[in-house]
């Protein structure tokens, strides 16, 4: 399985966000993250390991309920929401991001939906799709004559 990310290389050459502008070049070039308008990130890694599919995404301070899997047509979607902390309070600084970001990744005709499983655990979402049976590699004997 070969991956090819795109980078917007305008971040390195000047630094700093440029808002509406920056989540623009993402959207028409392509980005290597995922991020939301309101900026926060799901990095995820993508990896195959003997007859599965792994797919792991951090996730902190997001609980079971605000995780929604959902497999139609080869995509299998991931819906995560992290919810601002209630209560009234004045807020001196924040770095943090809060809001819904959805991922989502075509899974290859091997994978089957069937199999889909998913485990949330210290704020690391990890998803394993077994690959069809008939889709491994099958190993042919020889005959003598």
């Amino acid at each position: 399985m070969t991956t090819t990310l795109t980078k917007n290389r305008v971040r390195d050459i000047f630094p700093g966000k440029f808002g509406d502008f920056d989540y623009l070049f993402d959207q028409l070039l392509g980005s290597d993250r995922a991020e939301s308008p309101f900026g926060w990130q799901v990095p995820a890694s993508l990896w195959e390991a003997d007859d599965k599919i792994h797919v792991e995404l951090d996730v902190p301070g997001t609980s079971q309920e605000n995780v929604d899997l959902t497999y139609d047509k080869g995509v299998l979607k991931i819906d995560v929401e992290r919810k601002a902390p209630e209560g009234d309070h004045k807020q001196w600084h924040n770095e943090r991001a809060f809001g819904k970001v959805t991922r989502n990744l075509m899974l290859p005709e091997s994978a089957d939906p069937d199999s889909i499983g998913a485990e949330l655990n210290d704020g690391v979402l990890h998803v394993t799709i077994a690959k069809r049976a008939d889709a491994q590699p099958k190993r042919i004997s020889i005959k003598t004559a």
